[in-house]
Order: C-alpha cells, then sequence, then structure tokens
C-alpha cells in the first residue's frame, strides 16, 4: 500500500517505538510524531490517566500484573489508531500478547543504548520502580539481557546514544517510508 500524500510505501496503522527505559521513547516520539504530522501516545501516560495514579504507585499498591494488565489495555487501544507514534514502557515486550499486537499493527522501532548510559539517564530517577535496589547497574544489566531478544525482533532498529533524537527521527522516517 503506498501513500502518495507522504509517499509511504508502509501500510502499518502506527509506528511503536519499545525499548528499554530511558532509550529515549518519550523524547524521540514526539519528535517524530510532528515530523510526521502524525499524533502521539505514550501507553504509560495513557495507564496512568486510566488508573488515576503514578506508575510507581501502580506498582507499590497494586502489584505489577496490575500494571502489566494496564499496559496491555492502553496497546489494544493505541495500536488501532491510525497515523500514531506510540512511545510504549520498556517491559511492554514481555507479554507474547503484546507482541503479536505490535508486529500485527505497528511499525515496530527499537531504541538502544548501553547499560552504562541507561543507568546514567535514570541515576537520579526515583520514579523507576524496578531499579529500587542495591545495584540498579547489575539490574540494568540483567533486564536488557533477558529483553535484548524481544528488542531485537523489530522492522528498524538503532542507537540513541550514537545520534542526535532529530537524526533518529530522520533515520526512522526513512526506514519507515521504505516498508
Amino acid at each position: 500500500m503506498k501513500n502518495k500524500k507522504n509517499n509511504i510505501k508502509n501500510d502499518k496503522k502506527c509506528i511503536a517505538l519499545i525499548g528499554f527505559m530511558a532509550t529515549g521513547k518519550s523524547t524521540i516520539g514526539p519528535l517524530l510524531a510532528q515530523e510526521l504530522g502524525y499524533d502521539f501516545i505514550d501507553t504509560d501516560a495513557m495507564v496512568e490517566a486510566e488508573m488515576g495514579m503514578e506508575i510507581a504507585d501502580i506498582f507499590a499498591q497494586l502489584g505489577e500484573d496490575s500494571f502489566r494488565d494496564a499496559e496491555h489495555e492502553a496497546l489494544k487501544k493505541a495500536v488501532n489508531r491510525e497515523k500514531t507514534v506510540l512511545s510504549t514502557g520498556g517491559g511492554i515486550i514481555l507479554f507474547k500478547r503484546n507482541r503479536q499486537l505490535l508486529a500485527e499493527q505497528a511499525f515496530v522501532v527499537s531504541l538502544s543504548a548501553q547499560p552504562e548510559t541507561i543507568y546514567g539517564r535514570v541515576k537520579n530517577d526515583d520514579t523507576r520502580p524496578l531499579l529500587r535496589c542495591e545495584d540498579p547497574l547489575l539490574r540494568i544489566r540483567q533486564m536488557l539481557a533477558e529483553r535484548q531478544v524481544y528488542y531485537d525482533n523489530c522492522d528498524f532498529s538503532i542507537s540513541t546514544e550514537t545520534w542526535t533524537a532529530e537524526a533518529c527521527c530522520q533515520k526512522i522516517k526513512e526506514a519507515y517510508k521504505k516498508g
């Protein structure tokens, strides 16, 4: 399917950004959406709005399972929107049901960064419940190792260490237009 207006060959309804926390999904997503003239949706923000509390509080009060269920419901709503860029939570790919939705409905872009870079970006952020531990850098390495196979299963991947946010947007747009 070719969209003559934007010269886009891709027939996926939306673009979904996946990747570990602090790889740039919430920074690149709005920029990419603006450049494409698309809407921007952050699935974490959808969950917070739906549940009326911040993610750290959802984890603390209701548990990770409640968050993951709400995250799935948010993703189901988000992927059905056309001309939308989605920023997803770093763990959304842990569940087969989410991976299937993303693969079927979205052009999936994986953003990556080295563990040390991620740690540098989040070390002063107390809103990351999964990093409330004795050795957050070790935890980042472990979680990345567990998730990498899922992050690698995408339509396009890019390191946010190598490129600026603007350059990442350009490279993602090029890959999306090629289909």
